[in-house]
């Protein structure tokens, strides 16, 4: 069964989005009983000016002003869920780009869980939670406002995606939710066709064994994991999770994702992205195995 047992991060900015990633990192780790540590990311200022040396001065000057305000920023946010000097809560101001240092932070700390915010309705941060999913080597939560629905777990029935599952069922008991397994039988991605554009379809009678065999896999997925619902739906997976976390609506999505970058990502990891960077709710998305 899924379960944290490495200390979680939760990378915050210093405006409202902070209020829900708090919330949730919180929940998990006195859930899990593990320690959080919350990190807030300072632009870079002290990049190398050979021919500046006064400006390097300077900017060190200002980073260490810098840090100490967001020091205090940060600890007045956490205060309200947590107290910052406890045995179980730790602060961390970080300088550089906003993923990688989030990265560098959860890498040192060996984190088991990176929990991201992705700004206020309407507003997303700069492609940060994408990029903290790509490369992360530990589950990532994208924290968004509650949404009060299911949880909502995506498999492609390989072996292994089922963590990510094993994960979703996992949030539905902690959260006290449904859990809904949805699949998603995309014909023209999976066939591969001389001509890309114009794909050859396979036969109506292997259409149909497909639909029945991907309906058993379901319904044996559905009664693995005591699921309350299910979706069986067809073409591109992200199109079919988006819709299903309006439509029913959802609380939080769980996603798997290989991490991979130029054509092996091209599956899932352009899917976990696509629901990272659209979804309405929380997205929880999981490192399968390879």
């Amino acid at each position: 069964m899924y379960r944290i047992d490495k200390p979680i991060v939760a990378a915050v900015r210093l405006d409202e989005s902070a209020t829900e990633v708090l919330r949730q990192a919180v929940e998990m780790a006195r859930h899990y009983q593990v320690k959080l540590h919350v990190c807030h990311v300072l632009p870079d200022l002290l990049s190398v000016r050979p021919l500046f040396p006064h400006l390097q001065l300077e900017n060190a000057l200002r980073l260490a002003e810098f840090e100490a305000a967001a020091r205090g920023a940060l600890y007045s946010r956490v205060a309200a869920f947590v107290d910052p000097d406890g045995d179980d809560c730790e602060l961390l101001v970080e300088c550089g780009t906003a993923h990688s240092a989030i990265l560098r932070a959860a890498e040192r700390i060996g984190a088991g869980l990176i929990v991201v915010g992705h700004g206020s309705p309407g507003q997303m941060l700069s492609g940060t939670p994408e990029r903290v999913v790509r490369y992360a080597h530990c589950p990532v939560l994208v924290a968004r406002p509650a949404a009060g629905g299911c949880v909502l777990a995506a498999t492609d029935f390989s072996d292994p995606a089922t963590p990510a599952v094993e994960a979703a069922a996992s949030e539905a008991k902690r959260r006290a939710r449904d859990l809904v397994i949805i699949h998603a039988i995309d014909i023209v991605r999976s066939v591969l066709a001389p001509d890309a554009t114009m794909p050859d379809l396979p036969p109506i009678d292997l259409l149909d064994e497909v639909r029945q065999a991907s309906r058993e896999r379901l319904d044996s997925y559905v009664a693995q994991f005591t699921a309350q619902g299910n979706i069986l739906t067809h073409g591109p997976a992200e199109t079919a999770i988006l819709e299903a976390t309006k439509s029913l609506p959802a609380d939080l999505v769980v996603v798997g994702t290989h991490g991979r970058t130029g054509l092996g990502r091209l599956a899932l990891g352009s899917v976990a992205e696509a629901v990272v960077r659209e979804a309405g709710c929380s997205t929880l998305v999981v490192r399968l195995n390879s």
